[in-house]
């Protein structure tokens, strides 16, 4: 009981400091989301729930395992490739006002659907792959496991 209520506490953690990283990048970006206009926090909750769902379950998965090299791989795929997006949708969004004009313009509320709709899209596929992953790596390593209890 105690061994695992210290790794609900780590997993929070953990997935926390994801969540307060990411916010931060979103802020030193100086994405625009003050200009949104009737996006609620009902709104944002359901966009991002699918996310942070995932990346809670891999976490713990990660933490399961009790493999510090299994943890720090999940912090890598949590980070690195949706960092690289953000800076990707800022590298888009910098080149998008620098266009010269058209003829006919559509135009959405910077960030807005890179944030609400692409950011936990994209998330989201990356944390279900990794988890297809480690749904993978842990069947192998179970199999192994049970195949060398049986050759003995």
């Amino acid at each position: 009981m105690h061994k695992k209520m210290i790794l609900t506490i780590k997993g929070v953690m953990q997935v926390l400091v994801v969540i307060v990283i990411h916010l931060g990048m979103i802020y030193f970006l100086e994405m625009k989301t003050e200009e949104w206009e009737g996006v609620g926090k009902q709104e944002i909750f359901i966009t991002y729930c699918c996310p942070l769902i995932l990346l809670s379950v891999t976490c713990a998965m990660a933490l399961k395992t009790k493999k510090i090299m299994c943890n720090l791989i999940w912090l890598a795929v949590s980070l690195i490739p949706s960092i690289a997006l953000l800076l990707k949708l800022k590298e888009e969004a910098v080149a998008a006002e620098q266009t010269e004009p058209v003829f006919i313009e559509i135009h959405f509320s910077q960030g807005y659907v890179e944030l609400m709709m692409l950011f936990p899209f994209l998330y989201s596929v990356i944390q279900i792959l990794f988890l297809m992953a480690m749904l993978i790596m842990i069947v192998s390593v179970s199999k192994e496991n049970t195949g060398d209890a049986e050759d003995t």
